[in-house]
């Protein structure tokens, strides 16, 4: 078939993105109707129709087709508006396309028998298909299918990669407790056995299983464990009903792994997994009561994938590992997990690298299961022609013991193989070798474009299956069984195997196949690779890196690097795909280029002028504006945007070095965790159409209209200020700060003498409305800076309301500033919130005492109160120490973030006119070591008492209109009591709960 063949099968599997083959899609739904009509017909044809003419002229019977017509008809419209285009190419977010023809009608087909494959007795051939199913995946993998070769491979479909992932985790966790059981039941049931039966110890040692240490019995490798019920049978004659009614008492199945552990005096094991694991992972850590906090992170190296070197020593900490004493405690180990494409980054974990340091340990003595987690990544086994597994096994073979150079490697294997697809080479063998692992978790739904739900596990061994029942296997049976006692689920659909059946044997698991779709899936997922490579250059006002590195950026120099990314601009981007393979040196470059498995992890940073913004947190606000303007999470909106993409945050804990490596690549300096986006390629067709260079152009446009709102946060500009005026006697403003804004990214505390008549007009305010908070605000919009090196200003003092601004009841001029209290709060200043305190800044004259929150991080809520009443043990000279620190006795961490100002007001807060608080320690310092005082402190009644979450934490842009200069910038607002925004006062998703209660408002005017 040539390669033009091959595209045009591709396009006969889908719907099309335009619906282009709706003819052929309803003629295999209408005849699947037909024929299960038909069934139904000729199953004994003699029985009489219960649904008569005469019933279906009646009134309530017409009444219920018109509610289900109705039904169809307005969700399926709402459906069409509302759902997300997964099969559209612009789609490029999750790992979701276009669901296959043949899966389409696969499911269908069998949805209509509504098979239940718990069962042999309710889905016989749905059952038999989804063992079929289990083979063509574990040969795909790699694993021997045929009867006669040992082990045998066997795998089934489960709801989803999350249900593998726990099922496996329960075999690994009940194989290593295995030998324990048999070891208990050897002193009863099995007691005759006991002085003959010898079993190979990790390090092929053979003696008698009774003689084993626990370590030992620990360790015995998978295979052997698998081996035992095998070996009983045939060298004991030991049936399997026996073996089960032997062991029963004894297996973690029964008793729970926590009674065994005590009874052999085992500490806690180790599950291991990268830094990337799913979040699937330590949730069936927890289920199977392994617990979380055993699933130990593996660090990554730059391109996201294990770090061997991490996994190996983590394994020798568990060798080396001692007890309180000082004595030999070595930690035993259940499972290693090789993600095989990662879901945020498309990562594959070296599977031969991870193989090797298996090896070496088992030398050591340490034994454990290894897992492949490719639920994203197995069906990409298609990809690769067996002649080149063969010689990838070979090849890695040669690379692992001998002296061969990587270079000499990707030399070897191109030489072997010209591709047609953009496989990396250790990708390949990443692959390829996935065939060694004990288990592996693969999706249909993911990469085998089929319907929800579709997961899948596959056994290396099909006997590791009966590790999760209370069933031994059984020796020399090939009759069809109920699969429904394998694995965690009960019932479950028969659709969902015909389905995979149905895509398997049309498309095909071949390189002509699935190779051929998930092949171009990748070229194209690597065309948009070279576009986010190369968007951003020297004079950009944007910076764009990928996650992974050009192959220049790993050991060139920068000339090197500016260099290939011309080349890529010159001939990749413009280049048409057929005269691009024909270019042998680039096209070597293009396989090398991108993630291992067709998804581009990105982040953008912004540049202020020529400077390049070092804020993680700015940068992360950008990222994300940039996914909301590029995803679909609102229904309040008609917005369709050009391309698709998700996001993810990486946390800094987890990909240490990785995400260091990154940080640096896009100008950043912090420890913060960091906001990434995410494009999955699953479409064969953006690049055919030039669709690739649109979207990657919208992407550009979105960068450089959301640039905007970054640096218009980020430049200080000339702007108003409000200060909270405090006191009667010397008075104090406070400043409303902005966390998101650089003109008012400051905590500020300043006193200053106000001109007589000013003064006189304030006090005579608040003594007429005690309750009303007044602001001083610079007449002449300044800088803060500007203003505490001047220390003076033009100001007015006007009454604050949350609805606008309201005129001045004075104009004057503060003079003589002097600043109390003054803190920066860019992300770098901030710490974390307090975990055993509260802490506020207190100040005052002789006769007044003020208080106003300490901003430690973002987000938060500004507290303050003017002339509240502190307790007699406190005696304080303000003039020599101008302000304390009042440490109220609750746990900030605890109580963030606050909820906002509307929220907040329609119930009880604790901090209120009147409140008092007791246990209040007063410090000289923040951290509230030089203690000075201990006593109450109270908030006044009917005084100044200010609280505010929105205006502290709000996300301001530069077309903001309708707000005070508290919140933004202008310096005129309009509120209309009727104009307030009715969206921010519902739920998220309401439009979709009263699209449901539409629904049934019109069936029952049918009914009515």
């Amino acid at each position: 078939m040539s390669e033009g063949d091959k595209s045009d099968a591709v396009s006969a599997w889908f719907l099309g993105p335009k619906g282009e083959n709706v003819e052929t899609l309803i003629l295999l739904l209408t005849k699947a109707l037909h024929h299960h009509v038909q069934g139904r017909i000729s199953y004994f044809p003699e029985d009489p129709s219960v649904i008569t003419p005469e019933v279906k002229d009646t009134a309530t019977f017409q009444a219920q087709i018109r509610k289900q017509l109705t039904l169809v008809e307005i969700l399926a419209e709402k459906l069409t508006e509302h759902s997300v285009p997964f099969w559209n190419p612009r789609y490029n977010a999750h790992m979701n396309m276009d669901t296959s023809m043949p899966g389409i009608a696969g499911y269908f087909t069998a949805m209509l028998f509504n098979p239940n494959n718990v069962a042999l007795e309710a889905s016989p051939l749905t059952t038999a298909i989804e063992i079929a199913v289990g083979k063509q995946l574990a040969e795909l993998v790699g694993y021997d299918i045929e009867t006669l070769q040992n082990p045998i491979g066997w795998g089934h479909i489960t709801a989803d990669g999350s249900i593998a992932n726990l099922e496996s985790m329960w075999a690994a966790r009940n194989l290593k407790f295995y030998p324990l059981s048999l070891r208990l039941a050897m002193i009863n049931q099995l007691s005759f056995i006991a002085d003959t039966f010898h079993v190979g110890t990790c390090t092929r040692k053979s003696k008698l299983l009774k003689d084993f240490t626990t370590w030992e019995l620990l360790n015995i490798l998978p295979s052997d464990v698998l081996d035992i019920p095998t070996r009983l049978n045939s060298e004991y004659g030991i049936t399997a009903q026996y073996l089960q009614d032997a062991l029963k008492p004894y297996l973690a199945q029964t008793v729970g792994k926590e009674r065994l552990e005590r009874e052999f005096n085992i500490q806690p094991m180790a599950y291991f997994a990268s830094t990337t694991m799913h979040y699937s992972w330590p949730k069936g850590a927890a289920i199977t009561g392994i617990g979380s906090e055993n699933v130990i992170p593996v660090k990554v190296d730059d391109s996201a994938r294990m770090d061997p070197n991490d996994l190996r020593r983590l394994l020798q900490e568990c060798l080396d590992q001692k007890d309180a004493q000082g004595n030999p405690a070595p930690r035993a180990v259940y499972t290693v997990v090789a993600i095989v494409g990662s879901t945020e980054h498309g990562a594959c974990d070296p599977v031969k690298d991870i193989l090797d340091v298996r090896e070496e340990f088992r030398q050591k003595g340490l034994s454990f299961v290894l897992h492949a987690d490719g639920a994203w990544g197995t069906y990409f086994a298609t990809a690769i022609p067996e002649i080149v597994i063969q010689q990838s096994i070979n090849l890695s073979s040669q690379w692992s013991h001998t002296s061969m150079k990587l270079g000499e490697y990707n030399k070897a294997r191109l030489d072997v193989y010209v591709p047609t697809l953009p496989l990396k080479t250790k990708t390949l063998e990443s692959i390829t070798h996935m065939r060694h692992c004990d288990s592996i978790t693969v999706d249909p739904h993911k990469s085998g474009y089929l319907q929800y739900p579709a997961g899948g596990l596959l056994y290396r061994d099909e006997r590791m299956r009966y590790l999760v029942t209370w069933t031994s296997p059984i020796v020399y049976r090939n009759d069809l069984q109920s699969i429904g006692v394998f694995g965690v689920e009960g019932s479950k659909p028969g659709a969902a195997p015909v389905a995979t059946f149905f895509s398997h044997v049309i498309l095909g698991l071949d390189t002509d196949g699935y190779g051929q779709l998930l092949g171009e899936a990748l070229f194209s997922a690597v065309k948009m690779y070279a576009h986010l490579a190369t968007m951003s250059t020297k004079k950009s006002s944007f910076v764009l890196r990928p996650l992974n590195l050009l192959p220049a950026e790993t050991n060139g120099t920068p000339e090197e690097v500016d260099a290939q990314k011309e080349l890529i601009r010159k001939k990749v981007l413009p280049v048409p795909n057929r005269e691009l393979v024909k270019d042998k040196e680039t096209w070597k470059l293009v396989v090398e280029m991108g993630s291992d498995l067709s998804i581009n992890a990105f982040a953008v940073n912004f540049k202020l002028g020529e400077v390049v913004n070092e804020d993680i947190v700015e940068a992360n606000y950008l990222n994300k504006r940039i996914f909301e303007a590029l995803s679909i999470t609102d229904a309040n909106t008609d917005k369709k945007p050009p391309l698709i993409l998700t996001s993810t945050v990486l946390p800094q804990k987890n990909y240490g070095n990785c995400l260091t490596t990154f940080k640096n690549r896009l100008g950043l300096k912090g420890s913060q965790d960091l906001y990434t986006l995410v494009n999955v390629v699953m479409s064969p067709w953006p690049t055919a159409s030039g669709l690739t260079a649109e979207v990657a152009q919208a992407l550009q446009e979105t960068i450089l209209k959301e640039r905007e709102v970054s640096v218009y946060r980020n430049t200080l500009t000339d702007d108003y200020h409000a200060f909270v005026t405090q006191g009667t006697d010397k008075l104090f403003f406070v400043h409303l700060p902005m966390f998101n804004m650089e003109n008012h990214r400051m905590q500020l505390i300043i006193t200053g003498t106000i001109s007589s008549e000013m003064r006189a007009t304030y006090i005579e305010a608040r003594k007429t409305n005690p309750d009303i908070v007044y602001l001083l605000v610079n007449d002449t919009p300044s800088t803060l800076e500007k203003i505490l090196a001047a220390k003076e200003f033009d100001a007015r003092i006007e009454p604050y309301d949350p609805k606008g601004q309201q005129p001045p009841i004075a104009k004057g001029k503060i003079t003589d500033i002097q600043v109390i209290a003054q803190k920066k709060l860019n992300s770098k200043f901030l710490t974390p919130y307090p975990d055993r305190k509260l802490p506020f800044y207190v100040y005052g004259s002789g006769a007044e005492a003020h208080i106003d929150h300490v901003y430690t991080a973002f987000p938060n809520i500004q507290m303050t109160a003017d002339q509240v009443v502190v307790g007699a043990d406190l005696h304080h000279d303000w003039n020599t120490t101008p302000v304390l620190y009042a440490q109220l006795p609750f746990a900030e961490i605890s109580m963030q973030p606050f909820e906002s100002n509307r929220i907040r007001e329609t119930k009880p807060f604790f901090f209120h006119s009147g409140a008092k608080f007791d246990n209040v320690v007063f410090t000289r310092d923040l951290a509230g070591q030089d203690v000075v005082a201990t006593t109450s402190l109270t908030l006044p009644e009917k005084k100044n008492v200010f609280v505010d979450t929105d205006m502290l934490n709000a996300d301001p842009e530069p077309d903001t209109h309708g707000v005070s200069y508290c919140l933004a910038h202008v310096t005129k607002a309009s509120f209309n009591e009727g104009e307030a925004n009715s969206t921010d006062l519902e739920p998220r998703g309401y439009k979709y709960i009263q699209m449901i209660d539409e629904f049934k408002a019109t069936l029952q005017g049918i009914n009515a």
